[in-house]
């Protein structure tokens, strides 16, 4: 403790930056940022122990590294990239944005199934899913992903049922495939509402096919069963059913509600590029393009070079994603929040590089005239 508070007190100093606490191994314990780094480090040694985490932190961690920063929004963007790399245990959900949000993916397998589950959870997969999302809360996801299902007829059981496509089946001619005579694993095939991929039921593109409407809902693009549940509460009306027209009205407010959250987020990944221009410590500012709510580039305003190739970057057309990566998340989540606590910051923003440089140049002026 002696060794690591003269480390503070010696080589850090009180501008923007990021800190990592590593462990004995070198692992990340914690990642933290502060627009005046010292005092928040000097401050975790003054709190209680054992009470207080990070005073329990301490006491793990081996050595502290830290990075300066030429602004709070560059120390920011540096924190949510680190934890998303590391996922320190000692970032709690406060400062980890991935553990708070829910995403959907689709499931590998014969008989993809459509998944919910913590972004978080979905950034550790081997390899980088597109997700839709995020959402803030689970309960109302699950019921229009059930409405959805059954719509379409897609899976909604474990990993853990063993799926055989009638694709296979056809492979054993006249002899009796093993899951022809098998019991579904849920009421959902008798009842119409599942293909069946536990028993030889249907095919992998028939699945496949359903697969990819589902998605075109998601992304907005098929608005079938909406309908369908339409043309069934209005015949239930008509015939005087009004229970099951209740019960399906409940089907349809479940769906439009994921609607309404999924608009949301596409409006967030597909807002238009900009140039958002950061004025730095010590005049080192610095050139952000922004892209469907996310750093793709930065650029230092005193390296010609690197302006250059920002330029070039600028040009080249992108086509706006229907969803988002999800290792994107946590970066388009801090972006959002950023401007949207920043209401001023939208002067510094630009539609090129060329104007956000002039941002520049009348922000520094500005400043220099209420000295």
């Amino acid at each position: 403790m002696q060794r690591l508070r003269a480390q503070v007190r010696e080589q850090m100093r009180n501008e923007p930056g990021v800190y990592l606490m590593r462990g004995v191994h070198g692992e990340v314990l914690y990642v933290g940022k502060s627009t005046q780094v010292r005092t928040r480090l000097l401050s975790y040694f003054r709190l209680p122990w054992p009470e207080h985490r990070h005073a329990r932190l301490l006491r793990e961690t081996s050595r502290i590294e830290w990075e300066p920063m030429p602004s709070e929004f560059a120390a920011l963007l540096r924190e949510v990239r680190l934890i998303r790399a590391h996922l320190p245990k000692y970032n709690i959900k406060a400062a980890r944005p991935l553990d708070k949000w829910w995403v959907i993916t689709v499931a590998g397998g014969p008989a993809p199934r459509l998944r919910l589950q913590r972004a978080s959870a979905a950034a550790r997969a081997k390899q980088a899913a597109q997700v839709i999302g995020p959402f803030a809360s689970r309960r109302p996801l699950v019921e229009a992903l059930r409405v959805l299902n059954d719509a379409l007829g897609l899976r909604d059981c474990t990993d853990r049922v063993p799926m055989v496509l009638h694709d296979a089946v056809d492979l054993f001619d006249d002899m009796v495939h093993p899951s022809l005579t098998r019991t579904p694993g849920c009421h959902r095939y008798e009842t119409r509402r599942c293909l069946g991929p536990c028993v030889g039921a249907t095919t992998e593109y028939a699945y496949r096919a359903q697969l990819s409407r589902a998605r075109a809902v998601l992304e907005g693009r098929d608005d079938s069963p909406h309908q369908q549940l339409v043309r069934e509460m209005s015949a239930a009306s008509a015939a005087l059913s009004y229970e099951r027209a209740g019960w399906l009205r409940d089907r349809l407010t479940a769906l439009q509600e994921l609607d309404a959250q999924l608009a949301r987020v596409r409006e967030a990944i597909t807002k238009p590029s900009f140039v958002y221009a950061m004025p730095g410590r010590d005049g080192d500012d610095r050139l952000y393009l922004v892209r469907h709510g996310r750093v793709v580039a930065e650029a230092r305003c005193s390296e010609p070079e690197s302006v250059t190739a920002l330029q070039a970057l600028e040009q080249r057309g992108v086509q706006a994603p229907t969803g988002a990566v999800v290792d994107q998340l946590d970066e388009l989540l801090m972006i959002e929040s950023w401007f949207r606590t920043r209401p001023n910051d939208a002067a510094l923003k630009a539609d090129t590089v060329v104007g956000a440089l002039e941002t520049l140049v009348r922000d520094r002026r500005d400043s220099d005239s209420l000295r």
